[in-house]
This record gives structure tokens, C-alpha cells and sequence, in this order.
């Protein structure tokens, strides 16, 4: 593609009578003025002619002391032989190559991004006689995308904090009452759409509560009670599986989803439980003390819904309650 059909074209598309200016005149301004590199390369990639922007890139003084010389003589290797390599292929297929991008990442380390186009270079009988292309400095631009990049994956992940805060309790360390709700209707549709291919599968919910509660609070102090709670939260998490979810589901009560598990399980596991938070100490500040649990114990056979599950537990909770406490129902 020579200046001369550049130039005609570009007069036929927009319909205009061409000016009369001398082809030099035209070439010798863009490539003294062009802000992006320019540079014509014969069959063998070597420079025949560059823009005063390209030699000033690589400190060159005059663009003429660049003919003769091609990307190895101003480029790491890597970067040299892919353009090397991308020129052949113009000349070979003589299809264009458009809005590549390059990365040169120059001795000192700094790391320069280039947006490049390349087109095969014809004389008049349209015979390829070599390359022509230009590139433009995008370093900033790909500074600006990348830390925005960076910005996004920091944003995502403090959204993800967030979501992961709005489910916990913070003093217990348990997941909260509302993600209780939200995992138990999500259990109870799982077992539903399953019921044909596996009818026993079913899950055991466990409410417990702390005896005397308000009795260790009034005695001890409302800190001593944080570390009751924050002790019974760790102790539940230590002594359950993976596939269970421990939840605090209000001031001095506790819920365990056991997954997977009939009614005897659970109870067999409330009791486990009950046994070992009754022989897990409270100890701090020279106080040592032991605390005891009731439990509810229900499976998800039991109702149809999370209310009545929950009901149901509650109400076997509270049947511990009024039998002495500290065992399970």
C-alpha cells in the first residue's frame, strides 16, 4: 500500500477535489509530526524508512541512522522475533495484522505496552515489497485497566467479607439467626427434590440452651457470659462434622443442622455434645466454673415446614427445661 493510493482513497471517500500537495510534503509531515511510531521494513524486516517518534524511542538522534537495522538491533530478543515473525506472515498471506498488543519490557525492568497494526507494503503493480505499521504508546492506558482489574478483585473481595460478616454472629463465631432460616429452607427444598431417589435422606435439627443463663450473668458479669458463649460457639464447631452448620440462634441459645442424620443420631449426638460442654470449664480470671445445656431435638421428617420444625424443637427443648434440665428431649 503506497502514500499515492493512500492519499487517492482518501480523497474519493470523502468526495472532495484532492488539494494540490506534493507527496513528500505529506509523507515528511507525518512522520515528523505523528505522535505514534510509523516504520516501513523491506522483505526481510529491515528498516527503510521511520518516523522522527520511532527513532526517539530508541534514542535515536536522526530516523536515517536507523536504515539498514531492524527490531534485534533495539529490541530483546522475544519481542524482536514475534514481530519478525508476524512481518513474514504479512508478506507470506498478505493480510493485515490490526490493534496488536505488544509488551517490551525494556533492561531496567519498566515495562512499556504498545498498540500495533502492520500491513504488507505495495509498490504500484500492487507487488508486496515489504511492511509498513504504526504503534502507539498504551502504556498508561494498560496501568489504568490493570489497576482498575486490581480495584475490582479488592472490591469483590471485601463484598465477599461483607456477606461472609452479615451470616456470622460476631461474638460466638457462629453463622446468625437469619442465615439459621435461610439454611434450613434451603435443607428442607434439598430433601424434597431428592425424597424419590433417596427417601431416607433427612437431617436432625438440635436447639439447645444454657441453664441459668441470667443466673451466671447476674453472678459473674455479662463479659464472663460472652465467654461462656464464645466458649460453647468454639466447643460446637471443634465437635461437630464438616457437613454440619452450628448457628447461634439467640442470646443464650445455639442451633446444629446435622446433615444426613435421623432422629436417634441427633439425639445420640445431643447428648454427646451436652456431656462435653458440661465437663468443658469455664475459666477466667480466677473464676472455674462448669455450665449445662438443654436440648430439642427433631428431624426433618417430622414437618413440612421450617416454622414447624423449629416449633417442634422448641417445644421438646422446653420439655428438657421442665424435667430438671441439662439432658435431651
Amino acid at each position: 500500500m503506497s502514500f499515492g493510493h493512500l492519499k487517492n482513497n482518501f480523497f474519493k471517500q470523502n468526495k472532495r477535489q484532492p488539494l494540490s500537495l506534493p507527496e513528500g510534503l505529506v509523507i515528511r509531515t507525518i512522520l515528523n509530526n505523528s505522535e505514534d511510531t510509523i516504520y516501513f521494513k523491506n522483505l526481510d524486516s529491515k528498516f527503510i524508512l521511520n518516523s522522527k517518534a520511532h527513532a526517539l524511542q530508541q534514542n535515536e538522534h536522526d530516523p536515517s541512522d536507523m536504515v539498514g537495522k531492524d527490531d534485534f538491533d533495539y529490541f530483546p530478543y522475544d519481542f524482536a522475533k514475534a514481530a519478525y515473525d508476524d512481518e513474514q506472515r504479512i508478506i507470506q498471506t498478505g493480510k493485515s495484522m490490526i490493534g496488536h498488543v505488544e509488551k517490551w519490557v525494556q533492561e531496567d525492568g519498566s515495562v512499556t505496552w504498545f498498540l500495533a497494526s502492520k500491513y504488507p507494503l505495495l509498490d504500484d503493480q500492487n507487488k508486496i515489497i515489504g511492511t509498513w505499521g504504526t504503534s502507539k504508546d498504551i502504556t498508561d492506558l494498560k496501568v489504568a485497566q490493570e489497576q482498575l482489574t486490581l480495584l475490582n478483585k479488592q472490591l469483590q473481595e471485601a463484598n465477599q467479607r461483607l456477606e461472609f460478616l452479615s451470616m456470622r454472629d460476631g461474638l460466638s463465631g457462629l453463622f446468625n439467626h437469619r442465615h439459621f432460616y435461610e439454611s434450613l429452607n434451603m435443607a428442607l427444598a434439598q430433601v424434597s427434590r431428592q425424597k424419590k431417589a433417596h427417601p431416607k435422606n433427612i437431617f436432625t435439627i438440635l436447639l439447645l440452651d444454657i441453664d441459668h443463663f441470667k443466673v451466671i450473668n447476674d453472678t459473674y458479669g455479662h463479659l464472663v457470659g460472652d465467654i461462656v458463649i464464645r466458649t460453647i460457639g468454639e466447643t460446637l464447631k471443634k465437635s461437630t462434622r464438616i457437613t454440619d452448620t452450628c448457628f447461634r440462634y439467640g442470646g443464650d441459645e445455639f442451633a446444629i443442622i446435622l446433615s444426613d442424620t435421623e432422629l436417634n443420631s441427633g439425639q445420640h449426638v445431643a447428648e454427646t455434645l451436652r456431656k462435653m460442654l458440661a465437663s468443658t470449664p469455664i475459666v477466667t480470671e480466677g473464676l472455674s466454673f462448669h455450665i449445662k445445656v438443654s436440648f430439642g431435638v427433631v428431624s426433618s421428617d417430622e414437618a413440612s415446614s421450617a416454622t414447624e420444625l423449629v416449633e417442634l424443637a422448641d417445644k421438646r427443648l422446653y420439655q428438657s427445661k421442665t424435667e430438671g434440665r441439662n439432658r435431651v428431649n
